[in-house]
């Protein structure tokens, strides 16, 4: 259990976009599949640091708040047949039950592309670790992107 929580913020997320890109190395993707929600500011800050026109979305849910499922739902699948290597994108690897279910889907899907995943964050327990990762998560992270631009109900 998570016993406290972490404020990741924008210059936090600044200094770690380069980094994960370094991480990567010769790896370069053609698009970029963020696993919204989490995954939709880090896949977009990507394709704009690497001049990739082709970003697209994919809902996948595990959470339903801050209760983790027991089953894990792929909710849309995209059009990736004009893609050669694709980068898969979330905020963290939680238990990895969404990578671990997604990756077979698409591979299986389109076995002709080069997958790869990148997350800010993974926990050390998950089923599944990404390929490019930065941060091993050991408490709660709050995401800048996650409170920062939630609009305050303001009582009369």
């Amino acid at each position: 259990m998570m016993s406290s929580m972490i404020y990741y913020s924008y210059d936090d997320f600044k200094r770690d976009v380069p980094a994960l890109i370094a991480q990567m190395g010769a790896f370069r993707p053609d698009t970029v599949l963020a696993i919204a929600r989490g995954g939709v500011t880090l896949g977009h800050a990507l394709t704009m640091a690497l001049d990739i026109r082709n970003l697209q979305c994919i809902r996948v849910e595990s959470y339903d708040g801050t209760h983790h499922r027991e089953e894990v739902t792929v909710k849309t699948l995209c059009d990736l047949s004009d893609s050669h290597r694709v980068l898969i994108v979330d905020d963290i690897v939680d238990s990895g039950q969404t990578l671990s279910t997604l990756m077979p889907i698409l591979s299986r899907r389109y076995p002709e592309i080069e997958f790869r995943s990148a997350s800010l964050f993974y926990k050390q327990n998950a089923s599944a670790r990404p390929d490019y990762t930065l941060h091993e998560a050991r408490d709660w992270i709050d995401f800048f992107w996650e409170g920062d631009f939630v609009l305050k109900t303001v009582s009369v």
